[in-house]
């Protein structure tokens, strides 16, 4: 009995494994189709990035000191 139990489970173990393979495969066919449809139709393409001519940062916020005084480096913000 507890022969053929473990032959049971082995086939439903391997039948889960090759399961799980080809829902992997499908979706990941699926998903890489998706994509590439997304991006031949201009839907999913990323932003172009585009230069301020203002200057908004404030300049005196970033500065900052370093030096090295012999025992480490002090970073004075």
């Amino acid at each position: 009995m507890r022969n053929i139990l473990a032959v049971v489970t082995g086939l439903g173990l391997v039948f889960a494994a090759f399961a799980g393979l080809a829902l992997a495969l499908v979706l990941g066919t699926v998903a890489a189709g998706a994509i590439a449809v997304a991006r031949l139709t201009g839907r999913f393409q990323p932003a172009m990035a585009t230069a301020s001519t203002t200057a908004s940062r404030d300049k005196s916020k970033t500065e900052y000191r370093v030096w090295n005084d012999g025992r480490g480096t002090i970073i004075d913000m």
